[in-house]
């Protein structure tokens, strides 16, 4: 397993396990992931934490359009990205509804895998 894996992984780890931890990233994901990681790059988007209950079919919807009415283009490129996940154990992980947030994420994982290495190494 990589060093960046083993960063990801730890925290997933740490939200399955500590409570508090996952508490903290639920009512605040900025704090919550400065936390863990040291930092997030700003930017003009929102971090929302939906967390996973054992009881909750938790349903994700697509963005609303822009200009109010859906286009016919906007339903069919919706429909074609329905994803039903079928775990009984849970599932982590990052949705990101726009192709320009990809790489907001990209950046923020790039600068968490980063910042770890001098840790990890001394």
């Amino acid at each position: 397993m990589s060093d960046q894996q083993d960063l990801f992984t730890a925290h997933y780890r740490t939200l399955r396990r500590d409570a508090e931890a996952r508490r903290r990233l639920i009512e605040n994901p900025i704090d919550g992931l400065k936390e863990h990681f040291g930092s997030i790059p700003g930017g003009a988007y929102r971090i929302e934490v939906v967390p996973q209950e054992p009881d909750t079919i938790t349903i994700v919807l697509p963005a609303p359009p822009a200009n109010g009415q859906p286009t016919a283009a906007d339903i069919d490129a919706a429909s074609r990205r329905i994803y039903d996940m079928l775990f009984t154990d849970g599932i982590g992980g990052y949705l990101i509804p726009d192709e320009a947030l990809t790489w907001v994420l990209r950046d923020m994982r790039s600068s968490w895998a980063m910042a770890a290495k001098p840790r990890q190494g001394g």
